[in-house]
């Protein structure tokens, strides 16, 4: 009976932390959508009525607005788009978990400056949206890290397909930090965290001032079959 309750109690704390996650990234959308297509579209609207008013007063006017609203939603597209992306990959459906971190780590590359070296050790094969998404956040989230706060020249991502396990390892070149002064919370250490242990694995961070960091994921597939086609299921 012990037992059961413990495990009943386990179950719920997982529980609370899914919604949690789930509700954090829901608001992060709500606020990217309100702070950016919500706002363009609403902007669009104006311009429109103002190309409407312009057209039988200053012809030549209207048209430089016209190609003016092109070119904002073009913009609202690329939001759009971005806020698409991070809510789920399209690719990663499509492609797999190994193309799309490519596809991500060369855009950080020619986007922030930082060369990344992106190793995949072992048997390559595809796993469950679960799993694949679960890494690709991880990467994202490190590498947001390295860009915002590492002041890091290079980077590595290096992914290991073991028997039992799933290896990550994601290093830089940067300032460090010292883990023991900074909360959970902070550079998204508690998400990456919490999602390592939805799956039962676990997450290492190690950091020192003007040294760099490390972080080791383990992600354990023992239990777990591979297919092939299908990917994982319990």
């Amino acid at each position: 009976m012990t037992e059961e309750y413990d495990d009943l109690k386990e179950k719920q704390k997982l529980a609370i932390k899914v919604i949690q996650i789930q509700e954090e990234e829901r608001k992060k959308v709500a606020r990217e959508i309100h702070d950016g297509p919500a706002q363009s579209i609403a902007n669009l609207v104006f311009r429109v009525e103002l190309v409407e008013n312009l057209l039988d007063k200053d012809i030549n006017k209207a048209r430089a607005e016209l190609t003016e609203l092109k070119t904002l939603i073009r913009m609202s597209i690329q939001d759009t788009r971005k806020i698409i992306y991070d809510l789920h990959p399209m690719s990663l459906d499509d492609l797999g978990l190994i193309p799309t971190l490519a596809r991500y780590i060369d855009k950080f590359v020619k986007e922030t400056g930082i060369e990344v070296e992106f190793i995949v050790l072992g048997n390559q094969k595809r796993l469950s949206s679960t799993y694949e998404v679960t890494i690709f956040r991880i990467v994202q989230e490190a590498l947001n890290n390295i860009f915002k706060h590492a002041r890091a020249r290079s980077g590595k991502v290096r992914l290991e397909y073991g028997a039992d396990n799933i290896y990550l390892l994601i290093s830089d070149d940067g300032i460090g930090f010292d883990p023991y002064e900074i909360r959970g919370e902070k550079y998204g250490l508690a998400s990456m965290k919490e999602r390592c242990a939805l799956l039962g694995g676990s997450i290492n961070i190690e950091s020192k001032p003007k040294r760099g960091t490390i972080i080791k994921v383990i992600l354990p597939l023992k239990g777990v079959r591979i297919d092939e086609n299908q990917g994982i299921s319990s």
